[in-house]
């Protein structure tokens, strides 16, 4: 008897390559949705550590400011403080001073008028640059520093330098209308008074095309940027107490909200993360920004 030839009908042929495609389908779903969530999750890991160390790089930093922070816009420009019982403003930038050098004696008399000050350092100590800032806080003088000539020839280990600064040493402030500063007298004889200043780095955090970028001496910080993706144009404000003053507590907070529009229909989105730090607020040297 002749065996029958065997094979697959059509319909086994396309019933198995459906089945297959399925099954394959189902299985790039499941590669697919993984990678996606495990790519999801590294960035709002990597973004949520990214917010964390900024956020403890300013706290350290307003924890060492010599000086009140104040508001600022991307130009560095100071904002006007909001007033009592109205809403803090947001900015796109805060800005604080930070210790340098110092204290050092003034070593000669000045007149209101003078925009100069002679001031008497160790040989060894950096010599002041201009962009830094004079602060004199027994005469309420704090200017930022132009020009610097000197040094003189040392003597008993000390050096001499004549720092110029913006304004004179007495001036009214256009914003408060207030005077500032006072003559400098007393330094030689009779009395020979030790007169004490200071040279501090005014500072900054501004957020610029999305980044969080660091603005002040690059011997401090080993870097420039500490964040990038920041969505919000004018993330700093300063908050007010109920009776309207301004809250001067130091307060570093971060509210980081990730999310990929691109995906946000599949439903790939994290829940907002609430970074905070607080610390006390110092004894300042400065007065005014």
């Amino acid at each position: 008897m002749k065996r029958p030839s065997g094979g697959y009908t059509l319909t086994e042929v396309l019933f198995t390559t459906v089945l297959i495609g399925v099954i394959g389908l189902l299985i790039y779903s499941l590669l697919i949705t993984g990678t996606i969530l495990g790519a999801k999750n590294t960035a709002t890991n990597t973004a949520h550590q990214q917010a964390r160390m900024a956020m403890l790089q300013m706290v350290q930093d307003l924890h060492s400011a010599i000086s009140l922070p104040q508001l600022i816009d991307t130009h560095g420009s100071p904002m006007p403080a909001p007033s009592p019982g109205a809403s803090p403003s947001n900015a796109q930038g805060i800005s604080f001073q930070l210790w340098s050098q110092g204290p050092y004696r003034i070593a000669a008399d000045r007149t209101v008028s003078d925009n100069t000050v002679l001031i008497e350092i160790p040989a060894v100590n950096p010599a002041p640059i201009p962009g830094q800032r004079l602060i004199v806080p027994t005469h309420q003088i704090e200017d930022d520093i132009t020009a610097v000539s000197g040094p003189s020839s040392p003597v008993g280990g000390y050096v001499q330098y004549t720092l110029t600064l913006t304004h004179t040493l007495q001036y009214v402030d256009p914003a408060s209308n207030i005077p500032r500063g006072a003559a400098i007298s007393g330094t030689g004889s009779p009395t020979f008074y030790n007169i004490s200043c200071y040279i501090a780095d005014r500072c900054s955090y501004i957020v610029t095309n999305q980044q969080l970028q660091w603005h002040g001496p690059t011997t401090h910080k080993a870097f420039s940027s500490l964040g990038s993706d920041i969505m919000s144009p004018t993330p700093f404000s300063i908050p007010t107490t109920p009776a309207g003053a301004l809250y001067y507590r130091i307060v570093a907070a971060i509210d980081l909200s990730t999310t990929d529009s691109q995906y946000s229909h599949r439903g790939f989105k994290s829940a907002n993360i609430l970074l905070n730090g607080q610390v006390p607020a110092r004894a300042r040297l400065t007065t005014y920004q």
